[in-house]
């Protein structure tokens, strides 16, 4: 089932009435033919806000999309066609424009790239804070975390530095880090928090902090377990 093709849309509502809409009529078919051998069909109602693609979001993309064509050796081009289509089957979409795609879209693809960069330590020619879109920070925050590069600068080695209090004399090695928050910094950007406070720090660079889950935690060896 390609994209959102065999799924219909809302055309119009009159009171209890809803009017359904379908991409083509192999899809009217398909639906139809699964009422009658089933007599029932579950609907997946999709909210979609209709905002395009920010011009922040698409300069970001294809910085990165440079940016991962320098480490390859790969034409932006390429690159670009390359991460769109396996993104495209990934999330099972029909192509897409960067021109006019949605802004949530344009978030997840965001994600998609920035998971491979900092999986492959690929250098950006920028800082990722620098460029991204508020509700974008989160997912970057959360693959530095699972991927061990600094979410201020990128760089590796760094370590995961934890921002709640866990409390004076408390082993860490046997507290339980779930839901405490924490970001990866290297060595420098490790001191200047400390140097300037941690709430400081978060309000300078803008950026929250992730609640560390069991992912986060296998990958940095941190106990889960109550003691």
């Amino acid at each position: 089932m390609q994209g959102f093709q065999a799924y219909p849309i809302i055309n119009s509502k009159n009171n209890n009435e809803v009017t359904l809409r379908f991409e083509n009529e192999l899809a009217v078919n398909r639906f139809l033919s699964t009422y009658q051998l089933f007599k029932q069909i579950l609907v997946e109602i999709q909210v979609r806000d209709g905002r395009e693609i920010s011009v922040k979001q698409r300069n970001y993309i294809y910085a990165l999309f440079k940016d991962i064509s320098d480490w390859s050796g790969y034409a932006p081009d390429i690159i670009k066609q390359e991460f769109k289509f396996k993104f495209e089957c990934w999330r099972e979409l029909d192509t897409f424009s960067l021109s006019n795609v949605e802004k949530s879209v344009a978030a997840t693809f965001i994600s998609y790239l920035l998971n491979f960069v900092v999986e492959h330590n690929v250098p950006l020619s920028f800082k990722p804070l620098d460029a991204l879109e508020p509700e974008d920070v989160a997912h970057f925050e959360y693959a530095c975390l699972m991927n061990r590069c600094c979410v201020i600068c990128g760089k590796k080695p760094s370590d995961l530095h934890h921002l709640d209090t866990i409390g004076q004399g408390v082993d860490r090695r046997k507290t339980n880090h779930l839901k405490h928050r924490a970001v990866q910094l290297c060595r420098i950007h490790h001191n200047e928090a400390h140097a300037l406070g941690i709430e400081t720090f978060l309000s300078k660079y803008h950026i929250n902090g992730m609640k560390i889950d069991e992912h986060i935690a296998k990958v940095h060896r941190l106990n889960i377990k109550e003691k």
